[in-house]
């Protein structure tokens, strides 16, 4: 029986390339059990910034297999690993965003990059988890809510930074000429992704419509749209969105 490829095994492989990180992201959801996948994001580091590596290249989409879904407990689990991810890594963010340099620049747009991948990956397993049955329980419902909600808030808070604190203190003292030759034309991904953001909340909306509730001890309900501030309320829908977008035009418009 051949030995089981430790954790620290397959972090140290995703670690290599961004190559090596997707296709390592793609293994772990078709080879591991849930608490090995959570516990792989909890310690998943960014690739390292690989000379000649394409930073201005499309977003890899999440392959298939990492989108089939079991349980709603078992995705709240996996959920937790990535978000520990979006947290640590955001640290790394700020540290940038203090100590702007052109070397570190290309880890800046890696941090990018992987989160708008994770972020993509987090709301399409949302989706499908939410295909997967018409009747939640209660239990159930919340957990599909604070999927969605975690998912949008830590998207935000990446690109406040990226799109804010960080590109302003690049401009403020990098050589522009070599800023712009490493990112310009960065804000097309970042654009991109913003907008297959608002298509996945389309999504999951109409699709809480169709869903039904089974409260224990009560009528069947529809899936409520707003309590304990959810984002599926037009309300907290938009100021969120009004941040998004704000931070992503103030980083296309950074080095126009």
């Amino acid at each position: 029986m051949s030995k089981a490829v430790t954790i620290s095994s397959l972090v140290r492989q995703a670690a290599k390339s961004e190559v090596e990180f997707v296709s390592t992201v793609v293994s772990v959801f078709t080879e591991e059990p849930v608490d090995r996948i959570a516990d792989f994001f909890d310690r998943l580091n960014i690739p390292r910034s690989v000379e000649g590596e394409a930073l201005l290249e499309p977003i890899p989409e999440p392959d298939p297999v990492c989108l089939k879904v079991t349980t709603y407990e078992d995705e709240h689990a996996i959920s937790s690993g990535m978000q520990k991810y979006m947290d640590r890594h955001i640290k790394k963010l700020k540290w940038h965003a203090q100590r702007p340099s052109i070397e570190g620049s290309r880890n800046v747009m890696l941090l990018m990059r992987q989160a708008m991948y994770v972020t993509e990956l987090r709301l399409g397993r949302l989706y499908h988890l939410m295909q997967s049955k018409d009747e939640l329980t209660a239990e159930e419902w919340a957990i599909a809510r604070e999927l969605m909600n975690r998912g949008y808030l830590a998207f935000r808070h990446f690109l406040a930074i990226f799109g804010g604190t960080w590109i302003d203190a690049a401009t403020a003292t990098l050589d522009r000429a070599e800023l712009e030759e490493l990112i310009d034309g960065f804000y097309t991904l970042v654009d991109g992704t913003v907008r297959r953001l608002e298509e996945h909340r389309e999504r999951i909306e109409n699709r809480r419509q169709e869903l039904t509730v089974l409260p224990r001890g009560y009528d069947p309900v529809k899936p409520p749209i707003y309590f304990g501030g959810d984002l599926m309320a037009r309300g907290p829908w938009k100021q969120f969105w009004n941040v998004v977008e704000d931070r992503a035009h103030h980083f296309r418009e950074a080095l126009a």
